[in-house]
């Protein structure tokens, strides 16, 4: 599978606007992330992909559906327990794969093909601040973070939803919220690779299944974010996985991706650095899903000449990384 675009979006509501379905119609759009205001119960939600891919099948269909506090579809879904309770569980290799499939099974039912999960940072508790990963993580043991993350990736897999690895490399090294601030550190990719990138290079070598970028900065690596860096997604891979990852971005519009300058100078460095597609969302900026502009915010900010240049020269000229499920 080969996406049409590079931009993955959201939009503003139940149903598709006509401004919407305009937009949807621009190839450069690649995806649709859904979120909780996106779904009211499970026929509204599976009317509004078929609406979707009915404009164009080729759209890939995102959302976010962890389990415990982060699952957007919950009205007609099964409740999903957070990957905390599931690696607390006696049982928990049984249950991360059981839940794997429950999640999977009901997400190929209303037509979804990626689930931005599992995330498989290594939680630290530090100074009691890591709020933004907390609950979210299998916990701090490496073995059986990637152990369990083997059994839950394969039941996603068994519905045929494509699993992504998030947050490369590794968000727990740090106690901020890259949602809200610039998130820095100063360890070294020896001390990573034995740490916090090892579920990434496990699974992915035996997966390949899509990765997704952190805004960390590693200053003794690079100067740039994740997801601005060539070094973390075109060289090093080179050296730590065997295949070339297909990387999509977390959002850019998130406060440590947010750099001076026009909006689209970021989407071009994202994809210049490596990443095969982008998350633009408006999330960061409510009033505008409020307003039902965001189809307006996306082509005003990010649909520039620049990027139509881009998309039309570079992009659909260059080797794509395929997006596959094994």
């Amino acid at each position: 599978m080969i996406p049409r675009g590079p931009l993955i979006i959201n939009i503003d509501s139940f149903i598709l606007s006509n401004q919407e379905k305009k937009l949807l119609k621009n190839k450069i759009i690649g995806g649709i992330i859904l979120f909780s205001h996106n779904h009211k119960d499970y026929n509204q939600t599976k009317n509004l992909i078929s609406d979707i891919k009915s404009i164009d099948e080729t759209i890939l269909v995102c959302v976010d559906q962890e389990g415990g506090r982060i699952q957007r579809f919950i009205d007609g879904f099964k409740p999903l327990p957070s990957f905390e309770t599931i690696s607390a569980n006696n049982d928990n290799h049984t249950l991360s794969y059981d839940i794997g499939i429950m999640a999977s099974n009901e997400l190929s039912q209303v037509g979804v093909d990626i689930n931005f999960s599992p995330v498989v940072d290594i939680y630290r508790d530090i100074n009691n601040q890591n709020k933004l990963l907390k609950d979210r993580t299998f916990g701090s043991n490496v073995d059986l973070i990637i152990s369990l993350a083997k059994e839950y990736i394969k039941g996603l897999m068994v519905n045929k939803i494509i699993p992504v690895l998030k947050h490369y490399p590794g968000h727990g090294i740090v106690d901020g919220d890259t949602h809200l601030e610039e998130c820095k550190s100063n360890i070294t990719l020896e001390e990573l690779l034995y740490s916090d990138l090892k579920p990434f290079t496990t699974l992915h070598n035996v997966y390949n299944i899509p990765i997704m970028t952190s805004h960390l900065q590693f200053s003794q690596i690079d100067e740039n974010i994740i997801t601005y860096s060539k070094k973390w997604l075109q060289e090093i891979p080179k050296h730590i996985f065997k295949k070339q990852p297909f990387f999509i971005s977390d959002d850019i519009e998130m406060k440590a991706a947010v750099k001076t300058g026009n909006k689209s100078d970021n989407l071009l460095s994202a994809l210049q650095a490596g990443c095969d597609m982008v998350i633009i969302t408006t999330m960061q900026n409510k009033h505008v899903i409020r307003s039902n502009k965001s189809y307006d915010y996306f082509e005003e900010n990010y649909l520039t000449e620049e990027v139509i240049d881009y998309y039309e020269n570079i992009y659909n000229n260059k080797k794509k990384h395929i997006l596959i499920l094994n």
